[in-house]
């Protein structure tokens, strides 16, 4: 199989797109750019009145944010904030293609209905998902961001549901277009999720 311009891998936030994506645009000496890059960057030239959607969080206690706030909410402002920045990454897949420079774009603001009905040359996508019990293990495992306490335990609750609604539409998406998944467990290393989506996309 020819080797893609763009290469699209997405998921839920704490499955580790960021990572493969790393590991596959270094091996093929690719572009690497991160959705929450993109996010930063139109954040860092608006403001919460003129792009409301791109400051969801801003001068927000992030803890105080999730525990107060229903799962539903949660993933609602997280598409919010999705369909905002997509015109910005289909522009960003546009001139790759155009220009046929390699890149890997990685995140959570990358949806597989979105990147099937693209229907560009040279464009591959890979998405990464979970079960429920993995996002469970990744919150618990990043004791830094969480803390403790019983309300740090609702943050962290709240947070791996959001991830794993989000995962779900992800893998009934994937699968409706058809496009390849790989599914992660707590025993892969990032080195063995790479080299199984390296294999995927070269079959």
């Amino acid at each position: 199989m020819e080797r893609p311009t763009v290469l699209i891998i997405g998921g839920a936030p704490l499955v580790g797109t960021a990572e493969v994506a790393r590991k596959i645009a270094a091996r093929w000496e690719y572009g690497c750019l991160g959705t929450d890059d993109l996010i930063q960057a139109v954040m860092a030239v608006t403001t919460s009145q003129s792009h409301p959607q791109f400051h969801l969080l801003q001068q927000k206690d992030h803890r105080q944010y999730f525990i107060t706030h229903t799962v539903n909410r949660l993933v609602t402002d997280l598409q919010y904030q999705n369909e905002s920045v997509w015109p910005t990454v289909k522009k960003v897949i546009e001139q790759h293609i155009e220009e046929g420079t390699g890149i890997v774009i990685e995140g959570w603001a990358l949806l597989p209905d979105r990147i099937a009905k693209l229907e560009l040359p040279l464009v591959s996508s890979l998405w990464l998902v979970a079960d429920e019990a993995f996002f469970r293990r990744q919150v618990q495992q990043e004791h830094d961001f969480f803390e403790t306490g019983p309300m740090e335990e609702v943050f962290a609750r709240k947070f791996a549901a959001r991830s794993t609604t989000i995962n779900e539409n992800i893998r009934k998406a994937a699968n409706m277009y058809n496009l390849p998944i790989i599914k992660v467990t707590k025993n892969d290393t990032i080195e063995n999720i790479t080299d199984r989506s390296l294999c995927v996309l070269s079959s």
